[in-house]
């Protein structure tokens, strides 16, 4: 594939950096940006949690800016399905195993379930054309260092320019997850009961009078660096029971990233009984919004309690409206249980840039299993150069 420079933002090109840059970190697009997952600290995160392949992709013009992370993956790689492209294609299609000709691969705009970001800036009628110079250039660069795809695993399928823009470099549409999202009304917690159904509200009422009675207390304290022996092996234990593989190692180093750069922002939602923790939900702060991220129960002190729903909503819903939290991102899974709580839906898009003949096929081969057409625009030519992990499955 040759990229050219639409006339639109033809004033400075574009650039591929290998590592994060401090001018990256400083730029306004990136500095200002309102999400926690295309924020300079979350790009700190990342890269100190997850210190392989990655690269980060800019358009400069005249008027319109874009940037967008991207990261590497490979089958030595953190088992993870809603991050690694071969394993998220097996999820969304149901076709199992069988996913090698997606790998290695980037996956562009983050690696976090529920929110893929393109960082944008100027007029909207620019906006299509600069990302498809952004998705042009990285996909290039992603070929030249031997990928197969290039994939933004969680789009939201109104952003039509990035449609457009993928759909111009042969990408090739999946299903993906949707990701949850609970607005807060009123000024506390009881303005959030009043706002659900009468029958689901004298269920949340009940679920608090038996944790009550049953003696779990919970509290929400910020991330110390004592407290991941305790919460890394709940984090594992969940992911187990429901079926999930996850590098120990990668589990304790996004914690450690969230130390040395969320502050007091890095907070946990800590269930305890009898004086000992017997739960945990990751709860980041950015702004006027919070991320329900990584979660834990101990089996046995929790079971028959619902020590989830205390952990994972009523305490973040409590703490948040002390603290001027209107919004609590739920990430993806368990769509139903959340939105019969007040969350909305919000639906995702997976996109993928086949960078091979094999990883080309192979997706139109997907894409049709799943009913979707499939572009037919060449895949880059491999020499050419320049997104709450799921968490509990509890029932209503």
């Amino acid at each position: 594939m040759t990229v050219t420079v639409p006339p639109a933002v033809d004033a400075g090109g574009t650039g591929v950096e290998a590592a994060l840059s401090p001018a990256t970190l400083d730029h306004p697009l990136v500095r200002h940006c309102p999400h926690l997952y295309g924020s300079p600290r979350w790009l700190r995160v990342e890269a100190q949690a997850h210190p392989g392949d990655a690269f980060y992709t800019w358009v400069r013009g005249a008027d319109m800016t874009a940037f967008a992370p991207a990261y590497g993956f490979g089958a030595a790689d953190n088992p993870w399905p809603f991050a690694r492209p071969d394993l998220f294609a097996a999820d969304v299609t149901g076709t199992g195993t069988g996913h090698e000709a997606l790998l290695p691969g980037f996956t562009v705009g983050g690696r976090r379930p529920g929110h893929s970001r393109f960082h944008t800036g100027g007029p909207a009628w620019q906006r299509a054309e600069a990302l498809t110079l952004l998705l042009g250039t990285a996909a290039e660069h992603a070929a030249g260092r031997g990928a197969s795809c290039l994939a933004a695993l969680y789009c939201s399928p109104q952003d039509g320019d990035l449609a457009k823009a993928f759909r111009a470099h042969g990408g090739v549409r999946l299903p993906s997850h949707g990701t949850n999202v609970l607005g807060l009304p009123g000024d506390g917690r009881p303005d959030w009961l009043a706002s659900l159904p009468r029958k689901q509200r004298a269920k949340e009422k009940a679920d608090l009078r038996r944790l009550e009675e049953a003696g779990v207390r919970f509290e929400v304290s910020p991330l110390r660096e004592p407290d991941l022996d305790r919460i890394v092996p709940l984090e594992l234990g969940l992911y187990s029971k429901y079926g999930h593989d996850y590098a120990r190692d990668e589990a304790v180093a996004l914690h450690r990233a969230y130390l040395d750069h969320l502050g007091h922002d890095a907070l946990l939602v800590r269930a305890r009984r009898d004086g000992a923790d017997i739960g945990f939900v990751s709860l980041v702060r950015h702004g006027s919004r919070a991320w329900i991220r990584q979660a834990g129960f101990h089996p046995e002190a929790c079971e028959g309690l619902p020590v989830y729903f205390g952990a994972a909503l009523h305490e973040p819903i409590a703490w948040a409206y002390r603290n001027g939290v209107r919004c609590l991102d739920l990430s993806i899974s368990s769509d139903a249980v959340k939105r019969r709580r007040g969350a909305r839906t919000l639906a995702r898009d997976a996109w993928f840039i086949p960078l091979t003949d094999a990883a080309r096929r192979h997706l139109h081969r997907l894409a049709e299993g799943v009913g979707e057409t499939a572009s037919t625009v060449p895949a880059v030519p491999a020499g050419a150069v320049p997104t709450v992990p799921a968490t509990e499955k509890a029932s209503s």
